[in-house]
């Protein structure tokens, strides 16, 4: 009976050791569940919910047809939306426009792309910026030498630049070694005409204090119509020609208005290794190094301050329609001296003086003229 017994519990045994494998066997694909676990880990990428709802605020730039690189307006408006982007963080993208043309379809395009801010760089565009702003309620819109729309959605400015260039009138009769001194504009507008006259009046302050009788080459107050032109923004060649006819007639300083055009008359004054031109918008100085002897001052433009002030208002919320103006008083205009020339102390004097004057209104520069 023991024997048998011991065989009966000796089977039983094992077919609970058999049993007791197989169900730690089977209980193995347990571990498999492990990747179900592990898949949920794509529940994190439901960042991207966030990153919607804090999307960056888009700008869009519409360029005159002198376009980015042109060191001057264009590139200053650009220089506004890049402080914007490295502030603020908005989303900068700019349309390079080739002809009064594109500007239309280029504004379009900047509303197409969902710009919650578009800048519309240059007067020649002021009509296709004002029926955009008009057919689009609810885009913003912020103009670089337009004004008066009398809009909620547009916010302009404008530049007194008669004022500087009123001081740099002056410098240049009181620096000109030929008695005459020249101008020349890319295409003549209401925006760039302020130039001609705060000059040209410059130039008549200084002959009536000093008993002079420096001329003035290109440009006349009473006739603006008239006024020495390139007919664009672009020809390099252009300023170059009018730069070296101006010198033949006795021209030694010269301000073109013209953007980066003007580059070109201080090119063949570093050729003929005499004469000085005076900037626009911005320090040339500091646009045009390689010119650096040649560049007697510049008279400053600020819409940079102007266009990243629009995209700061758009990202705090403090939007409101309405104009800017750009003076000697804010700074928003500025005679800048290259101090590399040397410019007499007394002189300088006397244009601190004129300045002053014109700040407080005891110098009031004329009006334009109409244009002819």
């Amino acid at each position: 009976m023991s024997k048998k017994l011991f065989v009966v519990l000796s089977v039983l045994l094992v077919a609970v050791l058999t049993l007791s494998a197989c169900a730690k066997a089977t209980e193995a694909p347990m571990a498999t569940e492990a990747p179900a676990a592990a898949t949920e880990a794509p529940a994190a990428t439901e960042a991207p919910v966030a990153t919607e709802a804090a999307a960056p605020v888009k700008v869009c730039m519409v360029t005159d047809s002198g376009g980015i690189g042109d060191k001057s307006f264009n590139d200053l408006t650009w220089q506004g939306v890049e402080k914007g982007v490295e502030e603020y963080g908005v989303e900068g993208n700019y349309i390079q426009s080739v002809q009064a043309t594109d500007f239309a379809p280029n504004l379009q395009a900047c509303k197409d792309s969902g710009a919650q801010l578009i800048i519309c760089v240059g007067f020649m565009m002021t009509d296709d910026c004002k029926a955009a702003a008009e057919a689009n309620p609810d885009v913003d819109y912020a103009g670089v030498d337009m004004a008066g729309f009398e809009l909620d959605n547009f916010r302009g400015v404008t530049a007194r630049m008669q004022e500087s260039s009123y001081l740099a009138g002056y410098l240049s009769a009181g620096m000109t070694e030929t008695g005459n001194v020249g101008w020349y504009v890319g295409i003549m507008g209401p925006a760039v005409q302020i130039f001609g006259d705060g000059w040209w009046w410059g130039v008549q302050k200084y002959n009536e204090a000093h008993g002079t009788e420096v001329g003035v080459i290109g440009y006349d107050y009473n006739n603006p119509g008239q006024a020495t032109a390139t007919g664009s923004w672009i020809d390099a060649d252009k300023g170059r020609s009018i730069g070296e006819s101006q010198m033949q007639e006795g021209a030694d300083i010269i301000l073109p208005v013209c953007g980066g055009v003007g580059s070109a008359t201080a090119a063949v004054m570093q050729e003929k290794g005499k004469g000085y031109v005076i900037g626009v918008d911005q320090d040339w100085t500091q646009t045009y190094p390689q010119f650096v002897d040649q560049i007697l001052a510049s008279v400053t433009k600020k819409v940079d301050v102007h266009v990243f002030d629009a995209i700061d208002r758009i990202v705090n919320g403090t939007w409101e329609g309405g104009d800017y103006v750009l003076t000697l008083e804010n700074g928003g205009t500025e005679l800048t001296y290259n101090e590399a020339i040397a410019i007499p102390d007394d002189l300088k004097a006397e244009i601190a003086d004129l300045q002053a004057k014109i700040i407080s209104g005891e110098i009031v520069i004329p009006d334009p003229l109409p244009i002819e």
